[in-house]
């Protein structure tokens, strides 16, 4: 990941960034971080699919997908892959730009080749500090997905699964994930 010459940057200077501008804010510095592919975006688009299908009828809440903004703090602020509101959530303060205050009820990384450190490690470290209960990491190239939920400030694994295995979190009762459909682009 590169990072800007100039800074130290803001959450004011992230919000303000152009709609395609993939730059993270780090610790005062915006990062670039690595162009989506089309597997990864595939996943990010089923997992907004699966989530959505559940959510709507049970009028349970809403996805969102990649580029829009996560304050960490004034100094940092991430974009997560899908994230999820749950109906009555009264932490999250949303603008149109992103959300200031508050935090999504899931966030979800889909790893890509460079960035497993930094979805496993520093963004686990974000979420953990703006108390998202629920974090999802889906390993393409593993082909896995792990559920952590926070537990006193720290994430552990609760459900973790591979393959074309059928995804069933415990968190969303009758949500049913069949992984099988994430690692594979249909032709066309």
């Amino acid at each position: 990941m590169a990072t800007s010459a100039v800074g130290p940057h803001t959450w004011d200077d992230f919000v303000a960034l152009e709609e395609d501008d993939l730059r993270e804010l780090i610790d005062g510095e915006l990062v670039e971080v690595e162009v989506p592919t089309d597997i990864h975006e595939h996943v990010v688009t089923l997992l907004a699919f699966f989530l959505t299908a559940w959510a709507r009828p049970r009028q349970a809440g809403f996805a969102l997908v990649s580029g829009f903004k996560v304050r960490i703090s004034e100094r940092c602020g991430v974009m997560p892959d899908v994230q999820f509101y749950r109906r009555g959530n009264q932490t999250a303060q949303r603008t149109p730009q992103g959300l200031v205050g508050g935090h999504p009820d899931l966030v979800v990384e889909v790893v890509s080749p460079s960035s497993g450190r930094y979805d496993r490690v520093t963004k686990l470290g974000y979420y953990a500090t703006i108390a998202v209960p629920e974090y999802w990491i889906i390993d393409v190239a593993a082909r896995t997905i792990e559920r952590l939920v926070l537990n006193d400030g720290r994430y552990a694994i609760e459900d973790a699964a591979a393959e074309d295995a059928v995804f069933q979190p415990a968190s969303f009762d009758g949500l049913e994930i069949p992984l099988g459909e994430l690692w594979r682009i249909p032709e066309t």
